[in-house]
């Protein structure tokens, strides 16, 4: 599989890989000038520490399992098509890659799941966001974060109002809108005149666009920003259909702007968003201490992942915790370093956690509370959870 969106739905589906040995490689890309040559060579790199990752741990057919990546190192379309970071995954009979506005540090992990930590800015509440460029004239959707911007392509979704008004049908009047011989939604005209009959089309032709982000956007839960005149925001408040869409807009013409000034545009409208989010995660921490709802205790904060009971978890950007932990008999043991049976229990909690549909952020580590490597609020007090044994 190879997408260049992550969602959730990416994320449960590399936790319950089945197979092993999981290898996980990350290593920053580029998408212009004279770096794109080196960005295979990473890869290649790469590869060979996988290869002595596996070697160690005596698993079989290594070549087999790595051949796949190995592919694409002269694979110089590939290679032309490019964001920050790239993540690919390969076990047993599986491979997948992601190419992602993130900038990853070249990284290589061996293990019995898959190591999916560097991914979790795109799901944390303020890590990425979407803008929707909208006119009558033309309308791109795109993938931010902060630093990153780049476009999502939206299929067969008709990009202007003279593209979307082909599909009209004469015989047809406005007051529905079906699906045509070919399955594809038909808009149409409205009966009226001026103004009205004008808004109506530009509802409909919405109407297609929102159907188009929905798909693209499924099962996400990231903030999209519309930018576009004032008037056509209430025409696409009534189309959209993604449950994420903000309450307020960017007020500008679009169809002129670069990628990076519809972000820039976008994120004003977006951060205070984050930074109200963040801020009630941290105060939440702080008046939930004293009710043992809250808890930066490593042992608590594993426990609690694997009960479900995480509410909100921080975690300190670039943190690990290498060792092992029990599920069954929530116990964990500690590495001070890592071997061979380690992972990464940061991450686990991580996504345990989001795996609940608890709320994610990766924080700089002196903005963390307690100068804590993780921290967390509960669904319940500490001394309700339930351990199985």
């Amino acid at each position: 599989m190879t997408t260049d969106t992550f969602s959730k739905a990416e994320l449960h589906s590399l936790i319950n890989a089945q197979g092993s040995p999981c290898v996980s490689i990350y290593l920053p890309t580029h998408e212009l000038g004279r770096e794109i040559r080196q960005d295979p060579i990473r890869l290649k790199n790469q590869l060979s520490e996988a290869e002595k990752q596996l070697e160690s741990s005596n698993s079989a057919d290594v070549e087999k399992l790595l051949q796949p990546a190995v592919d694409l190192i002269e694979n110089q379309a590939f290679w032309q098509h490019q964001q920050a970071g790239l993540a690919l995954f390969l076990s047993p009979g599986s491979f997948s890659y992601y190419r992602l506005p993130l900038e990853f540090e070249a990284f290589t992990f061996v293990g019995n799941r898959f190591y999916t930590r560097p991914l979790v800015p795109l799901l944390s509440e303020d890590g990425q966001f979407y803008a929707l460029a909208a006119s009558q004239n033309e309308v791109r959707l795109y993938q931010a974060t902060r630093h990153q911007v780049r476009p999502v392509a939206l299929g067969d979704t008709p990009t202007s109002l003279e593209v979307a008004l082909r599909y009209d049908d004469p015989e047809e009047s406005f007051q529905g809108h079906g699906t045509g011989r070919s399955g594809t939604r038909q808009i149409f005209h409205g009966q009226g005149s001026g103004k009205d009959s004008e808004n109506t089309d530009i509802l409909r032709f919405f109407q297609l666009v929102s159907d188009g982000v929905e798909k693209v956007l499924a099962g996400q839960t990231v903030p999209l920003v519309f930018v576009g005149v004032d008037f056509l925001f209430p025409l696409y408040k009534q189309a959209n259909k993604y449950p994420h869409l903000m309450e307020n807009a960017v007020d500008f013409q679009p169809d002129q702007l670069r990628p990076e000034e519809v972000r820039d545009r976008a994120l004003e409208v977006v951060e205070p968003h984050f930074s109200t989010s963040r801020k009630q995660a941290m105060e939440a921490y702080g008046s939930l201490l004293d009710k043992d709802q809250a808890t930066h205790d490593m042992d608590q904060i594993l426990n609690s992942a694997a009960n479900g009971q995480i509410e909100t978890l921080m975690v300190s950007k670039d943190a690990q915790v290498w060792g092992t932990f029990d599920k069954k008999s929530r116990k964990a043991t500690y590495h001070s370093q890592q071997q061979a049976d380690s992972q990464d229990l940061v991450d686990w909690a991580v996504t345990q956690a989001l795996q609940t549909d608890a709320d994610v952020y990766v924080t700089e580590p002196d903005q963390m509370p307690n100068d804590a490597i993780a921290a967390a609020t509960l669904r319940y007090p500490i001394m309700q959870a339930a351990v199985t044994a």
